[in-house]
Parts: C-alpha cells; structure tokens; sequence
C-alpha cells in the first residue's frame, strides 16, 4: 500500500502560514498535521481558515493536535481545573469535525512526576467518549511521560475504536516506550516521527539522532495505512534555509519508506 507522508504545519521557520504551505506541498508532502489555535504570527490566522487554506493548497489535514495544553488537568482532583481541560477539549471535537477533521491528538499526563493512573483519569476519558463517538473523532492518545496510562485507558475501555495511539518516536526514546509501539501498534491512529539525541526532545529529522528505526520502529507501521507524518522543528544553525530542511525532511520519509519496503519483501522471501 502507498503510505502518505505529512509534516507538522509548524516547523521552526517564522513565517507566512500561505508559504509554509506551498513550500510544504513542493517538497511532496501529501498533508500535514495542525497543531489547533490560531496563527497569530505578523499574518494571523484564525484555526478554521488554516485549514480551509491547506486543503486549497491540495494538502490534506491528517489530525489536529489540542492547543493550550494542560496534561495534568486531565486527572487531577481539582474540578474546575480538570473541567476547563475537559470543556476544552470537548469544543476542539466538534470544531474539528465541523471543519471535517476527524483524529485529535490529546496528552494524558505532562510530567514524570504523576500518581498512578487512576478513577479520575478514567472518569474523564469516560466523559469526553460520547463527544468522540457521535462525532466520528478518533481520540489519538499520544505516548507522553508515562506507557502506563494509555495502557490503563486501554484496559478501561477495550474495543472503544475511538481511542486510538498516536506514536511520538522521539518521546519513546527517551522513555523506553518502544514496546509500546510493539505491544499495541495495532491501535495506531497517528504518528509523530523525529529522532533525538537520549537526552531532550530535539524534534530533529530521522536519522540525525540515535534511534534505531529499522528495529524499533519500522517492523511496526508495515502493516498500518496511518500516513508518516514527522513532528520536526530545524536547527536553525545546521538547516539554515527553510527549502533545503524541507528537502531533507522529504528525504528522510522516502528512507523510512525504503526501510519499510525492505522488511516486507525479506519476510515474504522468508515465508515463500
């Protein structure tokens, strides 16, 4: 199957949302991923425009991630705080599905520093569900801090399609989480793929860091349909010039995909 490739709309350059995008789609990129507030930038914006604008410039929007992030609320025992990131949350479902979005990335915790996940945490994705559902949202639950609360929705919440797994490769180097990744690839509904370093969350292209793709990663996405979207932001220094990041972006995708195409033709050389 011919997997499409995207990019975060944001990724280090300031500039024009309207070049981003043409530069975007020159470089070969089938679509790309927004992060969901306005651009307010020396050209502003409003969120709904931006995506009326991406799909103009032929580019499709394959998820919008959750604006004004505040993980922790999310499970904490303070009402109000959780409920205005709950209220937030459910709003952006169904302002994305008026816009004809259908996957949201969300975050369960933002700190390592967290209890266990509990009754609280549970409660609230049981709360934002109906939203989800009578929307047709997928709910993309991305690998943060901690494996151990997607896995506890998981378990709360067995066979919802709606809870889905946006894969964030960089976040899983740092954490060991590859073997969620292995574990539950079969829920995958979103990826964010960068490489690091070990030691931060550079947002760096694949293959200008550490992570070993070709075994903890690749064997993985062969048999999903879930388009290769990065989550990148330039080093300014190394990649000074906006076109030449995009290039090299572009060309990481295509050696991801060759990755890809080489594992699928040794296992069938294998079982034939």
């Amino acid at each position: 199957m011919k997997k499409k490739t995207g990019i975060f709309s944001w990724y280090g350059y300031y500039n024009d949302y309207a070049e981003r995008l043409e530069r975007i789609r020159n470089a070969g990129f089938d679509g790309l991923m927004l992060w969901w507030e306005d651009d307010m930038g020396e050209a502003p914006y409003h969120r709904r425009e931006m995506a009326a604008m991406a799909r103009r410039a032929g580019l499709d929007i394959f998820n919008a991630h959750i604006a004004n992030i505040h993980e922790n609320f999310i499970w904490c025992d303070d009402r109000a705080l959780r409920e205005k990131h709950l209220f937030l949350i459910r709003d952006t479902i169904l302002e994305i599905a008026e816009e004809g979005i259908f996957n949201l990335v969300i975050h369960l915790c933002e700190s390592d520093d967290v209890p266990p996940p509990g009754k609280t945490l549970l409660n609230s994705v049981e709360y934002l569900l109906p939203f989800a559902e009578d929307n047709k949202v997928t709910l993309s639950m991305e690998n943060t801090w901690r494996s151990d609360y997607l896995e506890a929705v998981w378990a709360a919440f067995p066979g919802v399609a709606c809870l889905g797994f946006c894969f964030d490769s960089s976040h899983a180097n740092l954490r060991r989480q590859f073997d969620l990744l292995a574990d539950h690839c079969d829920k995958l509904t979103a990826l964010h793929l960068s490489d690091n370093d070990g030691a931060k969350d550079r947002h760096w292209p694949p293959f200008d860091g550490e992570i070993d793709y070709k075994t903890l990663v690749t064997p993985y996405l062969r048999e999903t349909d879930v388009p290769y979207t990065m989550e990148l932001v330039a080093d300014r220094e190394r990649y000074p010039e906006e076109e030449g990041f995009l290039a090299v972006a572009a060309e990481r995708i295509r050696r991801l995909l060759d990755l890809e195409r080489e594992i699928i033709t040794k296992t069938t050389l294998t079982s034939s």
